[in-house]
């Protein structure tokens, strides 16, 4: 039955990051090879924004970049987003597991230069991981995020790793009531999510759901969740979560040109 739920022709990848060493030439050329339209490529605390720029530079029509700021920084995370939305770049990513609450009011002031800069904002949520010790899962829960959305309503928030395994129920709660919150299911707690949390794993509506691989396994990954999400009942929706969704997105934030 699953063989009559037809991939969409492209696909886009919302969450991506570059491996050492790539200039963004082997991305490239595996998303040419899985048939991905586009990747957007986030910054991390381990691997910087320059790098970041320097790829889309290079491929401006094939990868899109996103900031990587910590909050905290206050005046350096907010002259840090203003230099690379001048570059181009509409998306912020966030590592809440380094040790702070999003909707602590300390960091507020951030978050309302995102609103004023018309960003969106992409973080990690669940396990994180990393050598460092001071990491905590529970920073980042989806529930941390609630104040913002109701406040930025203008502001796209996308969850990452579908709220992470704890905090997935959170994400359904929040992407089905707040319309400028989605949930990506990136592996690897978005997939594990999809495959085991039975029937509670397609609780995220069909129209708030996108795909990143966070890896360079492209093609092996949409065979993969092609089949996690179809086994959830997502079938018929295949062209939202794997391109239309994250297209309406990067458009309306004016990441790429408007069709």
């Amino acid at each position: 039955m699953s063989r009559r739920f037809v991939m969409p022709k492209r696909t886009i990848d919302i969450h991506n990051h570059l491996q050492p060493g790539d200039d963004g030439t082997k991305l490239v050329r595996l998303m040419d090879e899985a048939n991905v339209e586009r990747s957007v490529i986030l910054g991390t605390p381990w691997w910087p924004n320059e790098h970041v720029l320097a790829a889309v530079r290079k491929f401006s029509d094939r990868l899109v970049g996103g900031v990587y700021a910590d909050p905290r920084e206050k005046k350096k995370a907010a002259d840090c987003i203003r230099r690379y939305h001048a570059e181009g770049f509409r998306i912020v990513k966030l590592f809440p597991n380094l040790g702070y609450y999003p909707d602590d009011e300390a960091v507020r002031p951030f978050f309302e230069k995102v609103a004023e800069l018309g960003m969106a904002v992409l973080s990690h949520c669940g396990y994180l991981t990393t050598k460092e010790t001071e990491v905590a899962s529970y920073y980042s829960h989806p529930g941390r995020f609630e104040k913002l959305v109701r406040t930025f309503r203008d502001t796209i928030f996308i969850l990452a790793h579908m709220g992470g395994i704890a905090g997935f129920l959170e994400a359904v709660l929040l992407s089905d009531r707040m319309p400028n919150l989605y949930v990506d299911c990136t592996p690897g707690q978005g997939l594990w999510v999809l495959n085991r949390a039975g029937a509670m794993g397609r609780g995220i509506p069909p129209e708030k759901l996108v795909w990143g691989a966070d890896s360079y396994n492209l093609a092996d990954l949409l065979r993969v969740y092609r089949a996690a999400l179809v086994k959830q009942t997502y079938g018929p929706h295949l062209g939202k979560i794997f391109h239309d969704n994250a297209q309406g997105i990067l458009e309306k934030i004016g990441a790429i040109p408007g069709k």
